[in-house]
């Protein structure tokens, strides 16, 4: 199945892009209909790696999380989180940055963190906007004669610095730009004065029990990618609630029997194992059909033990 480029769903209207970080929450959200993902390295550092995010994921722990990802998992493009770039070394970049867009990166997202600063470190340190903006480049020519795309944002707390970064990043070739101190309708609608052109909204929130901004005012401003996290909590939630009714009940009856509102039940109500969800998807069920019978093998089929 190919998996089509970023440019084509952005092509059918704005696209919510939620958090993913692994095979299942890759999975999830297509299955949640989404068109697009993004790829949190922040995420992907605290679920898969354990460890708090500051920033110093490397490019061959990603690399080799997309690909896996791509190739064999996710039918929707991934947007990669490459942050830093995954070195503040210029010389370095260009080659670990094509080494994401070779393993399938339908987008890559810069920002202007150093390399070593992540959402859980206690400082926030950026680059200056001219090394953002080499940066950018570097990732433009890393991506030339692909269909990957090169988006970035600024995490300078200063909305206007924040938007003379985003500029920069722009006139540097990035597609998309956006900024992590955006998030009322108010703070969307002075960065759309600035920024002209599609732009992207660094991430969906809420205050006193409402969206601080709508996806709709969104894309009525030229926000045509939106991304919205929620799965690493929903993954904890969920481990934590069959955890707490199965370690009370000491059996696996609440876990077992949950159809997911319906959604694990066959036409004639009958359950089905969850498992199907993950399991038939892609190459590997069509493999292991065709190469499951090796009775035409004779006794070659099996390897002989060797003679004592």
């Amino acid at each position: 199945m190919k998996i089509p480029t970023l440019q084509s769903v952005l092509a059918e209207g704005q696209m919510l892009a939620p958090d993913t970080f692994d095979g299942i929450s890759t999975r999830a959200a297509e299955h949640l209909g989404c068109k697009c993902a993004l790829l949190s390295a922040s995420a992907l550092t605290r679920t898969v790696y354990g460890t708090p995010d500051e920033g110093t994921l490397g490019v061959s722990d990603m690399v080799w999380s997309l690909s896996r990802f791509v190739e064999d998992n996710c039918g929707i493009p991934l947007v990669v989180e490459v942050r830093s770039g995954f070195s503040d070394n210029l010389r370095i970049m260009p080659y670990d940055l094509e080494r994401v867009v070779k393993a399938g990166a339908a987008a890559m997202l810069l920002d202007d963190r150093i390399f070593g600063c992540g959402s859980d470190s206690a400082e926030l340190t950026l680059v200056s906007k001219e090394v953002f903006a080499k940066k950018v480049a570097i990732a433009v020519e890393a991506a030339s004669n692909t269909d990957c795309m090169v988006l970035a944002r600024s995490f300078s707390p200063d909305a206007k610095d924040a938007a003379e970064r985003c500029k920069a990043a722009k006139d540097a070739g990035a597609e998309m730009v956006g900024a992590v101190c955006m998030h009322t309708e108010e703070d969307a609608v002075w960065f759309a004065q600035e920024i002209s052109g599609p732009k992207l909204w660094s991430d969906l929130t809420a205050k006193d029990g409402a969206a601080e901004v709508t996806a709709e005012k969104l894309d009525e401003l030229g926000y045509k990618l939106v991304f919205i996290t929620f799965m690493e909590k929903g993954a904890w939630y969920g481990d934590m609630d069959y955890g707490e009714k199965n370690w009370k009940n000491r059996n696996t009856v609440y876990a077992d029997l949950d159809d997911f509102d319906g959604y694990l039940r066959n036409e004639d109500g009958s359950l089905r194992d969850y498992h199907y969800i993950f399991s038939y998807w892609k190459k590997w069920m069509p493999l292991e059909k065709r190469f499951e019978d090796l009775g035409e093998l004779g006794e070659d089929a099996y390897q002989k033990e060797a003679a004592k």
